[in-house]
């Protein structure tokens, strides 16, 4: 049960990060233009 739960944490704080790494390159490339 407790290794179930440590991927789904890590699945979760990978998707945040993707999710900011997006709104990151959004704002940098409006930032640019």
């Amino acid at each position: 049960m407790e290794k179930k739960e440590e991927k789904w944490s890590k699945r979760r704080a990978v998707s945040g990060l993707d999710r900011l790494d997006r709104i990151v390159r959004w704002s940098i490339a409006f930032v640019r233009q």
